[in-house]
C-alpha cells in the first residue's frame, strides 16, 4: 500500500511480480483476484448486517470503477440507486459510479479536469495530498477564488502533476463523500520503476451507512459532550 490518506479511506495499490509461479492452478486464482478481494469486503459487510445469501451473493457481483487514463477527463457528479444492504438508497456517483472512477495520470503531465454538477446543490472535488495551485485545491472557501460548482455548472481543474504515487479524491461539499463521491487517483512515476509486474489491482477501503449522514453526525455531536 502507498500510502493511506484518511483515517477513514485508503487507497491502495496491489502488484503481482512476474517472478512468482504462474503455473495454470496459480494462474486462475490470480485471474478472479480483484473480484475474490472485492468480494470480501463487499461480503463482510453484508455477512455483518445478517442479511441473507442471495443479498450477498448479489453484493459480490458488483465489479469495480472504471479507470480513466490520460491528461482529458470530463466528469460528471450525479445521484444513482445503489444497494449495498439490501435496501435501496440513493449514492453520489462521479459517471454513475461509485466509488468513483480511478483516475491514472502521469508524473510530468498537466491534467485538465471538467467537472460538471447534476445535483441539486453545490458540489465540489478536492484532489487529496496532491500538490497544486491554491485555485485548484477543490475546497470552497478555501481555494482561492473557489466557492463550490453549482448545480448545472462545469468547473475546469487544470493543473501540472508534480510527484508520483497513490492518492484519492472526494467532495468537500455537504455530506456527499459520506454518500459515495470519492475514488481513487494513481500517478505514475516519470521513470520507469525498478521492478516488473503483470498485473496493478487498486484497493480502496471504505465503510457504508443506509442512515441518513446528517443523523449520524448530529449523534455524533452528542456522543461528543
Amino acid at each position: 500500500m502507498s500510502s493511506i490518506n484518511d483515517p477513514i479511506k485508503g487507497g491502495g495499490r496491489f502488484r503481482r511480480p512476474t517472478s512468482r509461479d504462474t503455473s495454470p492452478s496459480l494462474e486462475g486464482v490470480c485471474l478472479t483476484r480483484r473480484r475474490f478481494v472485492q468480494g470480501l469486503a463487499m461480503g463482510g459487510a453484508v455477512a455483518g448486517l445478517g442479511l441473507g445469501s442471495s443479498a450477498l451473493a448479489a453484493a459480490m457481483k458488483q465489479q469495480g470503477p472504471q479507470t480513466l487514463r490520460g491528461t482529458d477527463f470530463n466528469l460528471t457528479i450525479g445521484e444513482q440507486a445503489v444497494n449495498f444492504t439490501g435496501a435501496p438508497r440513493i449514492g453520489t456517483t462521479v459517471n454513475g459510479s461509485l466509488p468513483a472512477p480511478i483516475l491514472r495520470w502521469r508524473e510530468g503531465d498537466t491534467v485538465t479536469m471538467r467537472v460538471t454538477n447534476l445535483l441539486r446543490e453545490t458540489s465540489s472535488i478536492h484532489w487529496h495530498g496532491i500538490i497544486l495551485p491554491s485555485a485548484m485545491d477543490g475546497v470552497p472557501g478555501i481555494a482561492t477564488g473557489f466557492n463550490g460548482i453549482k448545480p448545472g455548472e462545469t468547473f475546469t481543474y487544470q493543473f501540472p502533476v508534480t510527484q508520483s504515487g497513490t492518492y484519492w479524491y472526494h467532495s468537500h461539499s455537504g455530506f456527499q463523500e459520506q454518500t459515495g463521491l470519492y475514488g481513487s487517483i494513481i500517478i505514475d512515476p516519470r521513470e520507469p520503476e525498478p521492478f516488473s509486474y503483470d498485473r496493478d489491482y487498486v484497493v480502496m477501503f471504505s465503510d457504508w451507512t443506509d442512515e441518513d449522514p446528517t443523523d449520524v453526525y448530529a449523534k455524533l455531536k452528542k456522543l461528543s459532550h
